[in-house]
């Protein structure tokens, strides 16, 4: 049993607001949607971080030559890596992610891709304090990537948190690029947090799958109904499970009564203007020297450097 994903259970929900961490989603099952979800016709996320990186590679090229060391926090299943060690050249790439399959069969891949670049795996909460191999600061230049908006799954302060513990890991040379979801109209954000296949209802009851199989927790997963919220006031979308009925969560000889239409809160996805990303960069250590974005101003690929 895991026992991490035990105790955040218990205390998350023993909290007033219950809650789960969106790490608890990406398991094998939970990675595979959303790299699904990423690929619906809703989700402009993915393929408009694409378009843009496209156009910067070139820049990009001349910034991190050949040989540099690239840090990848929470790579999934490496597609987005693959264009980029294509583009870079890079002699070391680092994958970072908490789920330890996906994560290997992941490195396997761009070994057999890329046999020029030494690729590693590290199974990590990329949350935390991340301890990158001696090879990754032995090349020249080191820079970290995050991109799919993923920063803004952090609570209000947690993304400034992440900015600044990443700062020290990669290192005072470093450069970071960082995919950031702008704000734009409600009606676009609702549409691709909840796809009309279903793809990010099923992924968001993953965490509930998971609970039932890995930790013995006896609920009615049918009880629940995955939800997507936009929420104005904090420029950020909510979502979580809502109990459909009174419903009982019973887990490790605790018990958590669920009343009838309250939400057990699974993630947020924060959307930045460039001046609100900018302000939280510079305050866990970096700079802004370069920013990407698409025609309609719906994404932005951010490169900080560090300061």
């Amino acid at each position: 049993m895991n026992d991490e994903f035990l105790e955040e259970v218990i205390a998350g929900l023993s909290a007033p607001q219950k809650a789960l961490s969106p790490k608890w989603l990406y398991d094998e099952k939970g990675s595979e949607l959303f790299e699904a979800i990423t690929k619906t016709e809703e989700y402009y996320p993915t393929r408009t971080e694409a378009t843009i990186m496209a156009k910067a590679y070139g820049e990009l090229a001349e910034l991190c030559p050949p040989g540099a060391a690239i840090a990848e926090f929470g790579s999934g299943a490496g597609i987005k890596s693959r264009r980029l060690i294509e583009a870079l050249k890079p002699s070391v790439y680092v994958s970072i992610d908490v789920a330890k399959d996906f994560l290997e069969a992941s490195c396997d891949t761009l070994a057999r891709l890329f046999p020029g670049t030494s690729i590693f795996g590290e199974v990590a909460d990329f949350s935390g304090d991340v301890a990158l191999p001696a090879a990754f600061f032995e090349a020249d230049q080191q820079m970290g990537f995050f991109p799919g908006s993923t920063i803004g799954n952090f609570e209000t302060g947690g993304a400034q948190s992440f900015l600044a513990k990443s700062r020290q890991s990669l290192g005072d040379r470093s450069f970071f690029l960082i995919g950031v979801d702008l704000v734009k109209d409600e009606d676009v954000l609702l549409a691709a947090y909840d796809d009309e296949a279903g793809l990010t209802r099923r992924f968001t009851k993953n965490v509930l799958e998971r609970m039932k199989r890995e930790l013995d927790a006896e609920l009615n997963i049918d009880g629940f109904e995955a939800v997507a919220l936009w929420q104005p006031q904090t420029e950020r979308m909510e979502l979580g499970v809502i109990a459909e009925g009174d419903q009982t969560i019973r887990i490790a000889e605790h018990s958590f009564d669920v009343a009838d239409g309250e939400l057990i809160h699974t993630e947020n996805s924060h959307k930045y203007t460039r001046e609100s990303f900018g302000r939280i960069a510079e305050e866990a250590g970096w700079t802004i020297d370069h920013l990407w974005t698409d025609d309609q101003d719906w994404f932005g690929v951010f490169l900080l450097k560090a300061a």
